[in-house]
C-alpha cells in the first residue's frame, strides 16, 4: 500500500510514525513545502497543500492507494470534492462537511438546529453594537473571527474596557470578517474525537490541549503547547452523554443536511456545571492532541483510514489502557514573531517520539522554520511517569531561542 500524508506538522509526522508500523504500508509520501528528514520508506514531495491539480498528478502517477489530508486548509477549500472527481480514493471530509470548522456561521446553525448544547453566540453588527452586547452580557466574554484562525482566533477579554479595546482591535483588523461575541463557559476543556465513515462513528481516546503559551493556561492562545490523552481523562456517563447529545446529533444533523462526513469530527469542548457544551467543532485531527492519541491506538491506521474511505469501520477500536503526553518545543516569540534557521541538535540521543513540525532539512542540518518546531511524546502508566521522562528527554534537544510550558500533564 502506497499512502499520501499532506501537511507538514507534528501532526502529518505522527500520522507517518503510525502508518509505517502497518506491514501493508510499502511506501508513504509526505507532501509539504520544506524538506524534512526522513526514515526509511518515507519520501518527501514539494508541493503545496493547496496545489491540488499537482497533489492529484502525484496520486496518479505514483500508484497512490489512498490520501489522507493533515489541516484544515486544504479540507475547507475543497481537496476532497477535487480528489473524488478524479476518482483518487482520500480521506478526509468534503467542502460541506469541512463547513463545521470554516464557517462559524454554518456550526452555530446547525447546532442550534438540531438540539447540539453549546453556548450562546450573536453576530456583532458594528463596534457600537459590540458595546452594547459586552454591557449586557458582562465580561468575561469571548469573541471569535469566523472562518479559519490556526487555533488563534480567539480573544477571551476579562473587564469591559478590555473587551472594547479588543474588539475595536478585531475590526479595525479584520475589515471583512464576522466577528461573533459568544458565551463565555466555565470548567475544563476537553477534545472529544471520533471517526467517522459516511456517518458512522468510532470514538477516541478523550485529550486534553494546553492553548495558552505560557504556563497556568496565561499568555495568547497557540495552536496547543502540548497535550494529554487516556481512557480515564472523562467518566462513563460524560463518554455516553458526549457521544448522544453532540456527536449523534451533529451527525444526524449533517445526514439530514445531505452532508455524508467521513473523516475525523473533532468537538472542542467545556465540561460546565451544565454539562459538556461545544465551544467549536474541527474536522481533522488535532495537533497536538494527535500526537498522543494515535500512540494509543492498538490496531492498524493504515487499514483503518483506508477501509474509512470505502464506508468500511471496525465493530470496536482498542487502546492502550496508558497515558500518552505530548510536549511541544516552540521557538522563542511563538504565537508572536520568532526567528527561524536555527540548528536542532540531539534528536538522535532522545528516547521517546519526537515528531517535526516547523523544521526543515538542508544541508545535513535540522533547522527550525516555525513556531512549533518539534513534538516529544511519551507513553507511561500514568501522568506523572510521563511528565518525568518527558522534561528529561526534552532537555537533550537544544536550538536557540527553545521555549516549552512546565506544567504539561497539570
Amino acid at each position: 500500500m502506497k499512502v499520501m500524508v499532506i501537511g507538514g506538522g507534528g501532526r502529518e509526522h505522527a500520522i507517518i510514525d503510525k502508518l509505517l508500523e502497518s506491514p501493508k504500508v510499502q511506501r508513504v509520501y509526505w507532501a509539504d513545502t520544506k524538506v524534512k528528514k526522513v526514515p526509511d520508506k518515507v519520501e518527501m514531495t514539494i508541493i503545496d497543500s493547496l496545489d491540488f491539480p499537482a497533489l492529484g498528478d502525484f496520486a496518479e502517477e505514483n500508484g497512490v492507494d489512498f490520501t489522507i489530508v493533515g489541516p484544515e486548509l486544504p479540507l475547507t477549500e475543497g481537496i476532497v470534492d477535487y480528489f473524488l472527481n478524479r476518482g483518487l480514493l482520500i480521506f478526509g471530509p468534503d467542502k460541506r462537511g469541512a463547513m463545521l470548522e470554516g464557517s462559524k456561521t454554518f456550526a452555530k446553525g446547525l447546532m442550534l438546529k438540531y438540539g447540539v448544547p453549546t453556548g450562546k453566540h450573536v453576530e456583532i453588527k458594528d463596534l457600537a453594537h459590540g458595546k452594547e452586547i459586552i454591557e449586557n452580557w458582562g465580561t468575561p466574554i469571548v469573541f471569535k473571527l469566523d472562518g479559519l484562525a490556526g487555533g488563534k482566533g480567539v480573544v477571551i477579554p476579562q473587564s469591559p474596557e478590555e473587551a472594547y479595546n479588543e474588539l475595536e482591535e478585531l475590526i479595525r483588523k479584520n475589515p471583512q470578517q464576522k466577528i461573533f461575541a459568544e458565551e463565555y463557559l466555565q470548567g475544563e476543556e476537553i477534545s472529544y474525537m471520533v471517526l467517522v465513515s459516511k456517518n458512522s462513528y468510532l470514538p477516541l481516546v478523550p485529550s486534553r490541549d494546553y492553548k495558552r503559551v505560557y504556563d497556568g493556561n496565561k499568555g495568547s492562545n497557540t495552536g496547543g503547547m502540548g497535550s494529554v490523552a487516556y481512557k480515564g481523562l472523562i467518566s462513563k456517563e460524560e463518554k455516553e452523554y458526549i457521544e448522544r447529545e453532540i456527536i449523534q446529533k451533529t451527525l444526524k444533523g449533517l445526514d439530514n443536511e445531505g452532508i455524508q462526513f467521513t473523516g475525523i469530527l473533532y468537538a472542542g469542548l467545556m465540561m460546565t456545571n451544565e454539562g459538556p457544551k461545544v465551544l467549536e467543532f474541527n474536522t481533522r485531527f488535532g495537533d497536538p492532541e494527535a500526537q498522543s492519541i494515535l500512540q494509543l491506538i492498538q490496531g492498524d491506521l493504515a487499514e483503518l483510514l483506508y477501509g474509512a474511505c470505502q464506508g468500511n469501520l471496525p465493530e470496536e477500536l482498542p487502546f492502550k489502557d496508558g497515558t500518552a503526553l505530548t510536549l511541544v518545543l516552540a521557538s522563542e516569540g511563538y504565537p508572536g514573531e520568532y526567528k527561524t534557521g536555527y540548528e536542532i541538535k540531539g534528536i538522535d540521543e532522545v528516547s521517546c517520539k519526537v515528531f517535526q513540525g516547523g523544521t526543515e532539512y538542508r544541508d545535513g542540518k535540522i533547522l527550525t522554520a516555525g513556531g512549533r518546531v518539534l513534538n516529544l511524546t511519551v507513553v507511561e502508566d500514568d501522568v506523572d511517569k510521563c511528565r518525568e521522562i518527558l522534561y528529561k528527554e526534552g532537555q537533550k534537544i537544544t536550538f536557540l531561542g527553545k521555549y516549552f510550558r512546565t506544567d504539561i500533564g497539570l
